[in-house]
Order: structure tokens, then C-alpha cells, then sequence
């Protein structure tokens, strides 16, 4: 690495210097569900900088052009750089009231019977999970990565509302553009090409998080529909292949249309990641 990037990276901008500049209200002005999801989307380049109206515009030029240049560099663009975030995060929910946050996030309140703290405990796709201001640790003892940490903080943080039973594909959501491609190029398209024509194959490496639906949208040959956290429900659509007619296998992930109220895109798309990267695992540990 040459000295020019090492120095950029070592000053760059992080999603928390972004925040502290915010007025930390989550008016939800951006198009962000909050400030630190407005900051993380803004520091990646997934949303102008300007997005924010509380920001002083003048200082912002010359921030501007420091994220310019460290993009331009390619600093900041992967979620590798978000350690800082994990660490944030928690500082952060240390000062929030877990108790009274707890129901409207569907989440169980109880206190930590070794340190009396209060956690919540909620249902994450398949498995259970305590989330305290220190750590989500999962009750099936399984390892939860750091990504995993941030998208469940964020969860707790950001709030949650109930869904509203409307579903709508990514590209109804607001500034999403950038985020079609990769819902498609991540996870669509791949299980697709993984599921090219049968669907109980499908049915069966979504069992453990979807509950297949019998009216289907859009005439797909098959529906589920699972919940990554108790106010983010999520509905996968599958076509089969028509070989006659030359038309692919297709996949279509729709989300309930109130969702960017609850998650930020980010996140959303990291669930989707999530739960396509579980599909696909189960089905070749079948396969083997």
C-alpha cells in the first residue's frame, strides 16, 4: 500500500464522524429510517451527502471533498471498515430503555440472571438471539458474525413498526437504484441458477425459514414468506424455467412496502444476503 493511501485511510471519514454531525433526531428528512443510517449510506456513496438539511452546507464542502477522494480510492466502500460502527453501537444502546423498547420491537424483556442487566430476546430467521448493550449472542450457540451484530443494533436502535401487508419489490422503494443491482447480482439471480426448474427442491432448502404461501403473487410457481425479525417480514417468488420459450428461472425477493421505516437499505439488503446464503447452504449440504 502506498503512503498517499495509507495516510487516507488513516484519516478517513467514518460513518460515526459523519453522525456526530447530525442532529442525532432520526427526522427521517434524508430518506434514512435514521442519522446513523443516513451517515453509513453517505460515507459508502450510496446517498448524497447533502441528503441530511440539518447539515451546515458550507462545512460540507470541504467534507465533500475528502469522501470524495477516499471513494475515489476505493476507502470505504466495503462493509470491512465498520468495526468502528460495532463499537458505536453499543456505546449507543447503552443509553437507550431497553424495557420500554422491547414490545414495539417484538422482543421479550427479561434481565441477564448473571449481571441483572436488562436484554432483549428476539427471533432472528431460525434461531433466538439475547441483545444486550455488550453483545448478541445467540441461544443456539451458534457464532454471530460482526455484520450480524451491526444489522441486529440496528434493528433495536432504529425502531420498528408494524408491517403494513402491502408488498412491493426494491425498485418501489426510495433510492434504491443502487441497491436493485446488487439484490439481483447477490441474491436473486443466484438462486435462481441454483433452483433452474424444481420447485421442491426450493421448498425444501427454504423450509427452515419460509412458510410457503398458497396464493402466490405475480403467478409464480412458488411463494414463501419468512420473518428475519418480528416486524421484517420478507417474501421470496420463484418462476421455473421455460426452456421451450427460452425464459430462465427468476426470483424476486418483495418486501413489505413500510420496511425503510424499520431498516435502512443497507441492512435490508444484508437480510437478503442472509437468507439466500442460508438457502443455498442447505441445499447443497443436501446435494452432498
Amino acid at each position: 500500500m502506498d503512503e498517499r493511501k495509507r495516510r487516507m485511510i488513516q484519516n478517513r471519514i467514518t460513518p460515526i464522524d459523519l453522525f456526530k454531525l447530525t442532529p442525532k433526531t432520526n427526522c427521517g428528512q434524508c430518506g434514512q429510517p435514521t442519522c446513523l443510517a443516513y451517515a453509513t449510506q453517505a460515507v459508502v456513496g450510496e446517498i448524497p451527502l447533502g441528503s441530511c438539511p440539518h447539515l451546515d452546507s458550507q462545512g460540507l464542502e470541504g467534507l465533500q471533498s475528502r469522501l470524495d477522494r477516499q471513494l475515489e480510492a476505493g476507502i470505504g466502500r466495503k462493509r470491512e471498515g465498520f468495526e468502528k460502527t460495532l463499537e458505536f453501537l453499543r456505546a449507543e444502546l447503552a443509553g437507550w430503555d431497553l424495557e420500554a423498547l422491547g414490545p414495539h420491537l417484538g422482543a421479550e424483556v427479561e434481565r441477564d440472571p448473571h449481571t441483572g442487566r436488562v436484554r432483549l430476546t428476539l427471533p432472528y430467521l431460525d434461531d433466538v438471539v439475547h441483545i444486550s448493550p455488550s453483545d448478541v449472542v445467540s441461544l443456539s450457540d451458534r457464532e454471530i458474525n460482526p455484520w450480524e451484530k451491526i444489522f441486529l443494533f440496528n434493528y433495536v436502535i432504529g425502531g420498528a413498526v408494524e408491517p403494513s401487508g402491502i408488498w412491493v419489490g426494491m425498485e418501489s422503494l426510495p433510492n434504491s437504484i443502487s441497491k436493485i443491482k446488487s439484490l439481483r447480482s447477490h441474491c436473486e439471480e443466484p438462486l435462481a441458477k441454483a433452483f433452474p426448474s424444481d420447485r421442491y427442491a426450493l421448498a425444501r432448502a427454504a423450509s427452515p425459514w419460509f412458510v410457503e404461501l398458497e396464493a402466490d403473487d405475480g403467478g409464480a410457481d412458488w411463494a414463501g414468506q419468512c420473518r428475519v425479525l418480528p416486524k421484517v417480514p420478507l417474501r421470496l417468488l420463484w418462476w421455473a424455467e421455460d426452456p421451450q420459450d427460452g425464459f430462465p428461472a427468476r426470483v424476486k425477493f418483495l418486501f413489505d412496502e413500510r420496511v425503510l421505516e424499520t431498516l435502512d437499505l443497507e441492512s435490508l439488503l444484508f437480510a437478503c444476503e442472509q437468507v439466500t446464503e442460508r438457502i443455498m447452504k442447505r441445499h447443497s449440504q443436501g446435494r452432498s
